[in-house]
């Protein structure tokens, strides 16, 4: 079964951070935009796989068009070059 999580993605100087608003402030990193995207989907599928295991359900997902990734950085007192909002698609039965 695909899950589906959106992601802030902020531009920083020494390459991408990714944020899960939904999951408590997930996070990753990676210097490039490829590497942050695997970064992403290997993050997501683990804590997603670690919730099942541990008999949690994960929460409700949000619709992309209702995270503000603007909002996000100022909570997290983040300044970054660019950010935007992306939804990581994950199989967690098939990363197990």
């Amino acid at each position: 079964m695909l899950s589906a999580y959106p992601a802030c993605f902020f531009k920083e100087d020494s390459g991408y951070s990714v944020v899960f608003p939904d999951l408590n402030y997930l996070s990753t990193c990676g210097e490039t935009l490829d590497e942050a995207l695997t970064a992403a989907v290997d993050c997501l599928a683990g804590y997603l796989y670690w919730l099942k295991d541990d008999g949690d359900s994960a929460p409700e997902a949000s619709a992309p068009t209702a995270v503000n990734p603007a909002a996000i950085a100022q909570e997290l007192e983040i300044e970054p070059a660019e950010a935007f909002v992306n939804l990581i698609t994950v199989d967690v039965a098939e990363y197990a």
